[in-house]
């Protein structure tokens, strides 16, 4: 493969990696939440949720996408405890249900009557399904969602900036707690833990610095410019956003840009992006109950079934429930594992030794802020 298209192929493949269901949401809210100061709430969502995954992208690389290497430098226990805390978060006690929810949140602008939870049963039978057929079906979803929903996103953007005067945003509020908002939100993107779990699988085909680098670039900066894009457009459209649920903020306004004609083929690409993300996360989770929790002692059936059921339950406290339940755990453990992915740097380039110390005080700074 050509020098260019292997870098533009990675970079575009880091993008995806990221780009999941909590990314259409955040920007959106970190936006409308900002009071005017967008480009500070901006700056902080720009600073945790890309920034601090792309950081961790790069611990990855530097042991050459050996995940449990990464984090076996907490010791030993933690190559176990570690994947079961973040694949739980990111699968049906966390990211999963959302994904869920997110995508109800957009079938609403076309069938409103439809209630979460019968939703949420179809949808579990649907992941269940495709699941078992992931490889063809993702690949294909994937190499086709991206670009229609990046286009989507394009015309979102240019229809809806242009029928909502940016100009006259109206700033009101403490410029500081824009900007905490923006980190805050970045935070619950999760993407620092799919840059753990996900990253290693691109790493395996990148021995080059230059092309790394350069790939990395190239994700960073179209993720961080769709995020500028939608914190601009919850910003401007927050005057018309009161009482609309997070999860359906981004269908709403491609119904005010678009015209109620044009909005539903977005929400049909929010939909599958939400379903190729939940499969991904699924299977995962499904895999490390069977493999490290049960001992390959159930078949992938039931593994997958529990996986699901789990995260139809959790679907049912809707996308602001199940934030309130990530939210404080996040914001405990996110400082934490930033700590950690800047410590495993400094080791492989530096000779850092020191792991445990600095991660601990960081949890215990954040749990006395808290008290």
């Amino acid at each position: 493969m050509k020098h260019s298209l292997l870098v533009l192929s990675t970079g575009l493949a880091m993008f995806s990696m990221f780009f999941g269901s909590g990314n259409l949401v955040f920007p959106l809210v970190v936006g409308q939440l900002s009071d005017g100061h967008w480009a500070l709430s901006f700056l902080g969502i720009l600073l945790t949720g890309v920034l601090v995954p792309f950081l961790g992208i790069l611990g990855v690389y530097l042991y050459n996408g050996n995940t449990q290497e990464f984090i076996g430098r907490l010791g030993t226990p933690a190559t176990f405890w570690f994947p079961l805390f973040a694949l739980s978060l990111m699968g049906p006690f966390g990211v999963l249900a959302r994904c869920i929810t997110v995508a109800h949140g957009a079938y609403r602008l076309i069938a409103p009557e439809t209630p979460l939870w019968l939703f949420s049963i179809v949808g579990c039978g649907v992941i269940f399904i495709l699941t078992i057929q992931k490889r063809r079906i993702v690949q294909l979803l994937g190499s086709i969602l991206t670009p229609v929903l990046l286009v989507s996103l394009a015309a979102i953007a240019y229809f809806g900036l242009a029928h909502a005067n940016v100009a006259k945003i109206a700033v009101s509020g403490k410029a500081w707690t824009s900007f905490t908002q923006g980190v805050f939100r970045g935070y619950q993107t999760m993407d620092l833990l799919a840059a753990f779990f996900f990253s290693s699988f691109l790493m395996k085909q990148l021995n080059d610095h230059k092309v790394f680098f350069q790939a990395s670039l190239i994700g960073a900066t179209l993720l961080g410019a769709v995020y500028l894009v939608l914190v601009l457009l919850g910003a401007a459209f927050a005057p018309r956003l009161a009482g609309i649920p997070d999860q359906e903020i981004l269908g709403t306004i491609a119904q005010m840009a678009l015209g109620s004609m044009a909005a539903p083929v977005v929400c049909v690409a929010i939909i599958l992006a939400c379903l190729t993300t939940a499969i991904v996360l699924a299977s995962l989770f499904a895999d490390f109950l069977k493999k490290e929790i049960a001992h390959e002692r159930i078949p992938m059936a039931a593994s997958l079934g529990s996986t699901l059921m789990i995260a139809w339950a959790i679907s049912t406290l809707e996308f602001a429930g199940i934030a309130k339940i990530l939210g404080p755990i996040l914001d405990v453990t996110y400082p934490a594992l930033i700590v950690l992915t800047l410590l495993n740097i400094g080791y492989k380039i530096f000779g850092w030794r020191t792991v445990r110390l600095p991660i601990a005080a960081a949890v215990l700074a954040k749990i006395i802020t808290h008290l």
